[in-house]
């Protein structure tokens, strides 16, 4: 018997075994921390955005309780109109018409909400193109 022993062949497989598996745990991990930021950043911006609707839906019933309790200034044909600021592009428009106008005389409050909406000042501009293979020609 020889006692010329080669290695065998799968000696180092556990070794790289190791680092492939390393490697991909370092990978999803930057992956994860990445999307995690961006999920923050959005959740975060979400909420500024949500706090500052309901802040002026705050001053739209408080405007609207105040036209109710009497305040009158800027009626004009039975409508009263106010525009709350949201946000540098965007308000909440609030219209109320007396109820008088309508004949409708079954509410105890004096006016009607007729609109309680969001408008947006300016256009977007939202991209829609998509920045694949441009050929010249």
């Amino acid at each position: 018997m020889s006692k010329d022993r080669q290695a065998p062949a799968h000696v180092g497989s556990a070794s790289i075994l190791l680092i492939f598996t390393v490697l991909s745990l370092i990978s999803f991990s930057a992956l994860t921390m990445v999307n995690s930021k961006a999920d923050y950043n959005l959740s975060y911006n979400l909420s500024r955005r949500q706090a500052a609707y309901y802040e002026a839906c705050h001053k739209g019933n408080a405007f609207v309780a105040a036209v109710n309790s009497g305040y009158t200034e800027g009626a004009a044909k039975g409508k009263i109109s106010k525009s709350i600021p949201i946000t540098d592009n965007q308000s909440l428009d609030i219209t109320l018409m007396s109820n008088f106008t309508k004949n409708s005389g079954n509410s105890e409050n004096t006016f009607t909400i007729t609109q309680w909406k969001i408008v947006n000042f300016e256009d977007s501009g939202y991209d829609t193109t998509l920045p694949v293979l441009k050929r010249d020609g």
